[in-house]
């Protein structure tokens, strides 16, 4: 079930937070509930999807998008996901999620986030392919940009980041399924 009370908290508590610049890194802190748990006792890889998106959610808060979002009847949607994990997080542990905005081209926005147990250890990373959609379209990241304030160049992406979304961009679709 989606965590709705956890989502409304979040979002509550984000106006409490300082603004930030749309390119700045953005830092949550979380504990890992027994309900974000699997039969192993560590934090389910479903969840962990759900929860980078409170992370998400709070940086845009804080960015600036959510009044925006509001005004321009726009909404938010995920077109892709790369992720890796490689650390157990346990029930009742803390941890952390960075996020950032890695870069942009003409139609989405890839938002890398981390998440970091209290020693410092990554235990999972993510990058999304992200956008801003107005009746079912992607809204043209120029027009978000300006909508935000962003005057700077888009953030030369890492070469794994630039190498995943030309790999994305050969991809079928939709897929071909053999038998």
């Amino acid at each position: 079930m989606y965590p709705f009370i956890r989502l409304g908290l979040t979002l509550f508590n984000s106006r409490r937070l300082p603004p930030m610049d749309p390119l700045d890194l953005h830092v949550s802190q979380h504990r890992c509930w027994p309900v974000d748990c699997d039969i192993f006792m560590e934090m389910n890889n479903g969840r962990i999807l759900t929860l980078y998106e409170m992370g998400r959610f709070q940086a845009s808060v804080r960015m600036g998008l959510w009044p925006l979002l509001k005004k321009n009847r726009w909404g938010l949607t995920v077109a892709g996901t790369s992720i890796r994990y490689r650390r157990r997080i346990t029930p009742l542990e803390r941890y952390e999620t960075r996020t950032k905005i890695a870069t942009w081209d003409e139609r989405f926005v890839y938002i890398e986030q981390g998440m970091y147990k209290t020693n410092g250890e990554c235990a999972s990373h993510v990058l999304f392919r992200t956008a801003v959609v107005e009746k079912g379209r992607a809204v043209p990241t120029g027009r978000l940009m300006e909508a935000l304030g962003i005057t700077q160049e888009r953030p030369t992406p890492a070469p794994w980041v630039q190498n995943w979304i030309d790999a994305e961009a050969t991809r079928v679709w939709p897929p071909e399924l053999n038998p």
